[in-house]
């Protein structure tokens, strides 16, 4: 009896210790003959859907109020949620509708180019104004083998995929490295994070509604599906070496 129950308090740690190897991020150094630059990021297009933070600012405040949502709803908090409900939403033509101003297309332009469109509008109506305009439901998402995955709001113009990985509370120990899945607009990019060259990727930076996903390491998953076929084998290895020990000891 004491014999089998060692053979499978053995056997047990023998499945249980593999190990695992460890990958650093960008470990693979560039070549002296590379000649790569940075990629230029693609800025964000604007789309339906998207929502906007727009103010409209001036010498004199009172004067500006009408324009603003917020202004005009008595709410001061910049909450996340009261940043969506005095958003100006792009409607399915691609317009914005603003108080006073009126509609105003700007679907697949750059939130830069956006403002400017807009700040010409209130130069119609002002004198000295300012136009400020933030793109406020940029949100990315993080799933697989990260300590912290989920749907992350970005409040900056980009973000990276470190950065971002950053915001999930890193890679865990059996993230596959080397095979990151970038999900874009209904496609997969497949990226390796051992790679200097990621750096000078177009890809480095995330776009409005990505997804990242962490696939495990082959020899985990393997380890995962293969966990209860090896406890099942040395739970019967044990029992029949019980068996069998019991007869030469009653023998």
């Amino acid at each position: 009896m004491k014999f089998s129950i060692f053979i499978s308090i053995i056997s047990l740690l023998f499945v249980s210790c593999s190990p695992i190897k460890k990958v650093v991020l960008l470990d693979q150094e560039l070549k002296n003959d590379s000649n790569l630059s940075v990629a230029e990021y693609p800025k964000h297009q604007l789309r339906e859907g998207d929502i906007l933070h727009i103010k409209i600012i001036g010498v004199q405040e009172e004067s500006f109020n009408i324009f603003n949502i917020e202004n005009n709803a008595n709410n001061n908090q910049t909450t996340s949620a009261n940043l969506f409900l005095n958003g100006f939403t792009i409607d399915s033509e691609g317009n914005v509708e603003i108080p006073i101003l009126g509609k105003i297309y700007i679907k697949d332009l750059t939130v830069e180019a956006a403002k400017q469109k807009i700040q010409t509008r209130a130069n119609d109506f002002l004198v000295k104004s300012t136009v400020i305009v933030k793109h406020i439901n940029f949100e990315i998402t993080i799933l697989g083998e990260v300590n912290n995955p989920g749907t992350y709001k970005v409040y900056k113009d980009n973000i990276s995929i470190l950065e971002a990985l950053g915001l999930a509370g890193d890679l865990s120990d059996y993230a596959n490295r080397k095979k990151v899945k970038l999900i874009r607009d209904n496609k997969i990019i497949y990226l390796d994070l051992t790679k200097v060259e990621t750096l000078y990727s177009k890809n480095f930076i995330l776009k409005s509604d990505d997804v990242l996903y962490i696939e495990p390491m082959r020899n985990v998953r393997m380890r995962s599906s293969n966990a209860q076929i090896y406890i099942s084998a040395i739970s019967s290895i044990a029992l029949v070496a019980n068996i069998v020990f019991g007869i030469l000891n009653s023998n």
